[in-house]
């Protein structure tokens, strides 16, 4: 069995063993860390892989073309596993080496089989909150990069750079201050979602459903607006959904459903993609579809007055679509969306239809 695990070890100081000489020429040439020379522009890259040659004794590796260098084995490859692969990267703080490796005696993951009334958790992503549960939990959004700190020392960094002279050392020690800045954010992410996921998988559930976000969709630029007679560009909306773009990237939703879809292969649990379309619009009561039903956080149908956290009603319902997909009633799965009874038109004034709530009226229904 394969394991694309993160089996990541810093290489550090890189050194060959045939490097050792005392000739004083070959010193500039021959130093202790990896160099790639780059002639053009198309030969700057980061990452290459290595599919066979590649060795491990201790705290060195061999690799082909390269030789044996010493690096830092952060984790030790256990018993009986070969290496079928070797994926070295660079990043801010040094190069890296990722690890691929097999044990054909080891079984494959396989997910146990669903009953006639399997147990479904459907997880609503969101900005306030990282993942909205249907038994109610949530999971709370570190914004690690949208943070008023984060983003203050961003500002700083970047700020640094700008007022260096172009090609100056100063000014590339000022560029390699934002990229460790960026890295540690990305390495807090990562260690955040990874808890976050084994926190969804380790629920007592067969099956996970998660939503089918558009997400590249979501953070598109919005359409140019002209002025028909003076060709002048309008205001599109732009400016304000640049800090929604940053809130959506910053929260990575696409990693961590990965990483869920990683774990629960482990566990042998199933994950479902499910359309979201309507979900956190669809009273869950009687089946009204309106946009007015939901205001910020707070759900209060207008045909019913049935009244819930929108964003966990959303995850129910995403819940109950999944159990119908698993029990055969969708015959397209995440695509079509099961509960489209009626759609009320939107709204066109800050009331909207006739006898809808106001926010003022939702405050009152809810005291």
């Amino acid at each position: 069995m394969q394991y694309n695990s993160s089996i990541e070890m810093r290489l550090g100081r890189m050194l060959p063993h045939h490097a050792k000489t005392t000739s004083p020429k070959l010193k500039v040439q021959q130093r202790s860390y990896l160099i790639i020379k780059k002639h053009s522009a198309s030969s700057n890259f980061t990452s290459f892989t290595f599919v066979m040659g590649v060795k491990i004794k201790g705290n060195k590796i061999y690799l082909p073309k390269l030789g044996w260098m010493r690096f830092y084995n952060s984790r030790s490859i256990p018993d009986g596993f070969t290496i079928k692969a070797c994926a070295v990267r660079k990043r801010q703080n040094g190069w890296y080496v990722s690890i691929r490796i097999e044990d054909k005696s080891v079984p494959e993951y396989s997910a146990t089989a669903v009953g006639d009334n399997p147990k479904v958790i459907g997880g609503d992503l969101g900005i306030t909150k990282l993942v909205h549960l249907s038994d109610g939990y949530q999971i709370k959004n570190p914004k690690l990069s949208t943070n008023k700190k984060a983003k203050r020392t961003l500002k700083i960094r970047q700020r640094r750079v700008s007022r260096k002279t172009k090609g100056s050392k100063n000014r590339k020690k000022a560029a390699i201050q934002v990229g460790k800045f960026h890295q540690k954010i990305s390495d807090k992410r990562q260690a955040y979602q990874w808890k976050a996921a084994n926190l969804i998988v380790s629920r007592n559930v067969d099956v996970i459903a998660i939503e089918d976000l558009n997400i590249s969709g979501m953070m598109r630029r919005c359409k140019v607006k002209s002025d028909e007679k003076t060709g002048r560009f309008l205001k599109n909306g732009q400016s304000r959904k640049k800090g929604l773009n940053r809130a959506i990237s910053d929260a990575s939703w696409g990693d961590l459903g990965l990483k869920i879809e990683y774990l629960a292969a482990k566990q042998g649990k199933i994950v479902i993609k499910v359309n979201p379309k309507h979900s956190s619009q669809e009273c869950r009561n009687c089946g009204h579809i309106d946009k007015s039903n939901r205001d910020g956080e707070k759900f209060i149908c207008v045909e019913c007055g049935y009244h819930e956290h929108a964003d966990i009603g959303a995850a129910k319902t995403i819940g109950d679509r999944a159990l119908k997909m698993v029990r055969g009633d969708s015959a397209k799965p995440g695509v079509q969306h099961l509960n489209a009874q009626k759609i009320s038109p939107r709204r066109t004034g800050k009331r909207g239809e006739f006898g809808n709530l106001s926010n003022q009226d939702i405050k009152n229904e809810i005291s």
